[in-house]
């Protein structure tokens, strides 16, 4: 029977999902924003139509985020949601209920919440559900020894990954509550600490986007619009390095947690990832001169992507492409 296989990843606040044979076909903010009455529901938006709504705090609706760092906090907006999503990426109503998919979720996720997540699936008209590790995914494009362990660091907006594995064995995984969200909230600090102005998360979170660098003395620049001690507005320039010197404290966090699991390691299993290296994927993973400092700071290969915010992803659809086995996750 014909059935459609997908890749699904819950990353810290989105859902992406590829379809085999077409590639990534949606990658959108975990948000749904509702209407209920009398305990009916009507879908008023998701996605970035729901995040736009939340920005904005629209009075007309209710707005949900049930999944947080791949995990279901609201089981009944979840299924909502995910249907939703797949309805608009999937138009033939006929397959909507013959989905596959290769769901690659962190390390630390415990067999109740994979459970959940399964079943959310099953409600939401996947089938068929197969977990693996993001880190899993993450390493096919590897040419390196099957049996080598390398080691994994997914930094998110809200968490960071690290696991150490081979092809056969998963030797470790930690997850950490650190990542995008804390630079922003640093940048945030720094503009008021030196500029003595107030801005949002979300500003600092575009400036980051727009001017974040680890090379020393990058004199790149951007505006931004703060409101001083007086509530006027502001407007502002900030350069690259200041931007540096406001975030290089949770890169050096992650740092310290890279060095902390790799201390925690066998010696057979230590030598095999100082021998092959660290790899970072990740949204945060994507910041330019990241290559040059980390390699400064870790006596090791540092490995990182061509396309590090979607590596995950793509690597779910590379084991969806082919017949090699991979590491599952058993519930």
């Amino acid at each position: 029977m014909f059935s459609i296989d997908l890749g699904l990843k819950f990353g810290s606040n989105e859902i992406i999902i590829f379809r085999k044979g077409y590639g990534i076909i949606a990658k959108e903010p975990a948000y749904l924003a509702v209407q209920e009455n009398d305990g009916k529901i009507k879908v008023k938006a998701t996605g970035k139509e729901a995040e736009k709504l939340f920005l904005s705090k629209s009075s007309n609706v209710t707005i949900y985020e049930p999944i947080k760092n791949s995990e279901i906090v609201n089981e009944k907006m979840a299924v909502v949601l995910i249907s939703e999503i797949l309805k608009k990426v999937i138009n033939d109503k006929f397959l909507l209920n013959r989905l596959n998919a290769l769901v690659a979720v962190p390390c630390a996720l415990n067999r109740k919440q994979l459970t959940l997540l399964k079943r959310v699936l099953n409600e939401s008209g996947v089938t068929k559900v197969t977990f693996v590790q993001n880190s899993v995914c993450a390493r096919t494009d590897l040419d390196i020894d099957s049996h080598a362990h390398i080691m994994v660091v997914d930094i998110g907006k809200y968490i960071t990954d690290i696991s150490v594995l081979n092809e056969y064995n998963f030797a470790m995984g930690r997850m950490y509550f650190i990542g995008g969200e804390d630079m922003d909230k640093s940048i945030t600090t720094f503009i008021l600490d030196n500029h003595n102005l107030t801005v949002s998360d979300l500003t600092s979170e575009a400036i980051k986007n727009e001017v974040a660098s680890l090379y020393e003395r990058d004199l790149y620049k951007t505006e931004y619009i703060g409101i001083d001690e007086n509530d006027k507005f502001v407007k502002k320039e900030i350069t690259a390095n200041e931007v540096r010197v406001a975030i290089l404290n949770v890169y050096d966090k992650i740092l310290k947690l890279i060095n902390d699991v790799l201390s925690s390691l066998d010696k057979d299993t230590a030598r095999d990832v100082y021998n092959n290296g660290v790899m970072f994927v990740g949204g945060a993973s994507t910041i330019p001169g990241l290559y040059e400092y980390v390699s400064k700071k870790l006596d090791m290969p540092v490995i990182i992507p061509e396309n590090p915010a979607d590596t995950v992803i793509l690597g779910a659809g590379k084991l969806l492409n082919g017949n090699r086995e991979f590491l599952k996750i058993e519930l």
